[in-house]
């Protein structure tokens, strides 16, 4: 797949299955729907809502990729790795059928008619093999800065996200020292990164909701699930910046499984509750 625009996922896999595939390829067709609207097809599967959706058929033939692509890697037959899904629109021209008339003279009344049409192709790309196998809390606690910056179509996991990941964490280490960056609107803490942010406050779990420009996701979902098992109450509303030291722990959520950070712009934080959230939930997210 060339480069360009592509909707993404990031996935979790163990012992050469990858885990969630189904909500995967569910986010991936709706943040699709959201941008290119109903003109696209994905294998021609469309559910109630006239939204593109992946039928059960070619689940299965991306099931059986992403197995071929973790042994071309040499990926460990029973560890975790992580694998990519990049969602690219292909765009081509159709010409309706009572448009086609066989004769010269009616060439500019073709190409007039020419509409456009939308398809999905799917990429598979093998990303790292995780020390851990199954879900686990990362043994490294990374120092995070926030800036303030936005990116087209927010709400949507795309390479925008990805590429300004990049950008902003190359500039919080050069600048800061720190390995992680969050993205932030005013006040609002949104992402770390890519991946969805949330703080701890007692017995409260906080993170930004969708309607601020932040992607539905597995592991958002999982993780709100989690910590109503553990007994967190959750509401979704944005950390603000000045209410950092308030917090206990502030943590993101990615395909590896839970990242605490030990400090954001120089409030520091524990990492107590992230540990009850995948010793009690070991499928997290």
């Amino acid at each position: 797949m060339d480069s360009g625009f592509y909707i993404y996922q990031k996935v979790h896999t163990l012992a050469g299955v990858a885990l969630h595939l189904a909500d995967h390829l569910d986010i991936a067709a709706r943040a699709y729907h959201e941008i290119f609207g109903d003109n696209g097809s994905c294998s021609g599967s469309f559910d109630e809502k006239n939204r593109p959706c992946f039928d059960e058929k070619t689940e299965k033939e991306i099931a059986a990729r992403i197995a071929e692509v973790l042994r071309d890697a040499r990926s460990p037959s029973r560890g975790s790795a992580v694998v990519t899904l990049r969602f690219a629109a292909q765009t081509s021209q159709i010409i309706p059928n009572q448009q086609i008339i066989p004769n010269r003279q009616a060439t500019q009344t073709c190409t007039d008619a020419l509409q456009p049409t939308r398809k999905i192709a799917v990429d598979v790309e093998f990303g790292r093999t995780l020390l851990d196998t199954g879900y686990a809390v990362s043994s490294l606690r990374p120092q995070a800065v926030t800036y303030e910056y936005s990116i087209p179509f927010p709400a949507a996991p795309t390479g925008f996200q990805l590429s300004a990941q990049v950008l902003f964490d190359t500039l919080a280490l050069s600048h800061h020292g720190a390995t992680r960056s969050i993205r932030r609107e005013g006040d609002k803490l949104l992402m770390c990164g890519a991946a969805p942010l949330f703080g701890i406050r007692g017995n409260t779990l906080f993170t930004a909701p969708i309607a601020d420009g932040v992607p539905d996701s597995v592991e958002r979902r999982r993780t709100m699930e989690a910590a109503s098992k553990v007994g967190l109450h959750t509401i979704e509303r944005a950390i603000l910046r000045y209410e950092l030291t308030q917090f206990d722990e502030l943590f993101f959520a990615d395909a590896a499984g839970i990242t605490s950070l030990a400090s954001c712009d120089g409030a520091r934080f524990m990492s107590l509750t992230v540990n009850r959230l995948i010793t009690h939930n070991p499928n997290l997210p």
